[in-house]
């Protein structure tokens, strides 16, 4: 009986070593590829090499360097989706010779060789640079091309590493490499939008520019001459002036005047139908800057979350105006107040938590240090005018103190050893509303007593938080989800300066956002000054490309 059934456990193994796969012989050579135990690895047949063997390894050590793209017969059909995405890279604003086209068309064009060992070789090598490829290209279009806390061109994935190889695993397992990657980019309008502008601008930059106007003094309405032709020129050509209204003219006339004030508008400029230098400027903006305008607002993007939420609150800072925004509809629109350029309001997201009706205010650190203490030394009446206190702290809690025990004389920031509080109501920096949304940068959204500066074409007064023009609305929005919450009762509370905060049931995802070009709802293509300098900035590094 024992040699009866160790005779059928012997068929057994036989029949299933036969049902197994053979091993593919470019898996030893792809093994050995990787073997290597740190640094790029550079591959001989390719002339080419890989950055990321760790997460490559991460992808073929559990299917024991199995290659993924090939077999015996040849090339899968997932290497044509895959070179496909890679080539129309450009149109999400990415360059496609960074996901080692060049060596995969290469590396393709040799698969027809006799010589097996080299066809080994080669095989390995597709292989690994179609995985990187992949990979790389996953991670640009999740995490962006550049870091964004360094602001350096990534070279390590930011996202756990696992993620791509497992992605990958997917995609090639059910061959559909290109709808993976497809469905990799941020879902919402603003990005859809910037994808078709660059295609725009793309072919403009390829065309070149058909007029300039000439710069020097503003040119107005009623002048004749060269530059009022080669203006009505630069509005043709940019669509602001209807083609109807004639190119022959050299008269500023009211045609011309009305395109003016729609090129102005467009550009977040006061509509004053005079040609001054910012708006010559402007007119005169060569394509290609377009181009490398709209890949560093995508890029941007890339470093937000890809679904904004259905309801959502979002502000972009170049505009200097917020939105509230439901199922993909602006439900309230209104201006805002941001940092000025050394005090700059930062990008990010969050989600709002909690709002504070005459809530106290205790005074960063920085701005007590720069700015408030020059205050309270040139006026011994500032802090009782403003309804401010100061505070040292003793053991667990919080004395305060008299201002005039302080010799304000050989006060200095660096002794300033207390706290600046001041008590909620409408003198209150933070006015008499404040939004709290969790952030590394402490910035809020709040009410202001300042409302001065809201008529002002370009807002950058605060110190990086972000001034309401509409606050009550805006509360009156946000605390929808509590019925007992009405606007009669919010001007109640602010009419009585009654402390009160609610925290809310469901928090609102917030965006703070800083893009300077984007489609308007009816069409129009909107464009706004770098006044950070963010573009200017991101966009040398997005030209980069990294060490191989």
């Amino acid at each position: 009986m024992r040699t009866v059934a160790a005779l059928l456990f012997s068929l057994l193994l036989i029949g299933c070593s036969k049902s197994q796969k053979p091993a593919d012989p470019a898996a030893s050579e792809i093994r050995r590829l990787l073997a290597t135990e740190r640094g790029a690895i550079q591959l001989a047949q390719a002339a080419d090499s890989l950055l990321s063997p760790e997460l490559l390894r991460l992808f073929y050590e559990p299917r024991e360097f199995d290659p993924a793209w090939s077999d015996a017969s040849g090339t899968l059909a997932s290497v044509d989706s895959l070179r496909a995405v890679v080539r129309s890279a450009d149109r999400e604003g990415l360059e496609p010779r960074e996901y080692h086209i060049d060596a995969i068309d290469a590396l393709a064009a040799k698969l027809q060789v006799s010589d097996q060992e080299a066809l080994l070789s080669i095989r390995a090598e597709l292989d690994l640079l179609l995985s990187e490829a992949f990979m790389l290209y996953a991670c640009h279009m999740t995490e962006g091309k550049v870091d964004r806390d360094s602001l350096r061109l990534r070279r390590s994935f930011g996202r756990e590493k696992r993620w791509y190889a497992e992605l990958l695993e997917r995609a090639v397992g059910s061959q559909n490499v290109g709808s993976t990657l497809g469905s990799l980019a941020p879902a919402h309008s603003w990005y859809r939008t910037l994808r078709d502008l660059l295609g725009h601008f793309q072919a403009q930059a390829k065309i070149g520019m058909s007029s300039h106007v000439p710069s020097g003094s503003a040119i107005r309405p009623g002048e004749t001459g060269r530059s009022v032709f080669a203006l009505r020129n630069r509005l043709l050509a940019l669509g602001d002036l209807h083609p109807r209204s004639g190119s022959t003219s050299d008269e500023y006339d009211s045609t011309l005047v009305d395109a003016v004030r729609i090129f102005q508008k467009r550009h977040g400029y006061e509509p004053s139908g005079v040609a001054d230098s910012a708006t010559i400027a402007a007119l005169n903006v060569r394509p290609q800057k377009r181009v490398d305008q709209i890949k560093a607002t995508m890029e941007r993007w890339r470093w937000m979350p890809h679904a904004l939420g259905r309801k959502h609150v979002i502000i972009n800072i170049p505009d200097f105006k917020l939105s509230v925004v439901e199922s993909g509809r602006a439900v309230l629109t209104m201006k805002v107040v941001l940092g000025l350029p050394n005090w700059q309001t930062p990008v990010f997201s969050s989600a709002m938590e909690q709002v504070l009706f005459n809530s106290p205010w205790m005074a960063p650190e920085d701005i007590v240090e720069k700015e408030l203490i020059n205050y309270m030394k040139a006026d011994s009446n500032y802090l009782p005018s403003n309804n401010m206190s100061l505070w040292r702290r003793s053991g667990d809690s919080l004395v305060r103190i008299d201002p005039r025990t302080i010799n304000w004389s050989e006060m200095t920031p660096e002794k300033i050893d207390f706290f600046l509080r001041q008590e909620g109501g409408p003198q209150n920096i933070m006015g008499q509303v404040k939004f709290l949304i969790p952030n590394k940068y402490n910035v809020y959204l709040h009410d202001t007593p300042y409302r001065e500066d809201f008529p002002k074409n370009v807002r950058m007064f605060s110190h990086g938080c972000i001034r309401l023009e509409k606050p009550l609305d805006f509360a009156e929005d946000i605390l929808q989800q509590f019925p007992e919450w009405t606007r009669a009762r919010i001007d109640t509370v602010v009419a009585h300066k009654t402390e009160n905060s609610i925290r809310l049931r469901k928090t609102i995802p917030v965006h703070v956002v800083y893009s300077t070009i984007w489609t308007a709802n009816d069409g129009s293509i909107q464009l706004r000054d770098d006044y950070y300098g963010l573009d200017r900035r991101l966009s040398e590094l997005m030209r980069q490309t990294p060490r191989r």
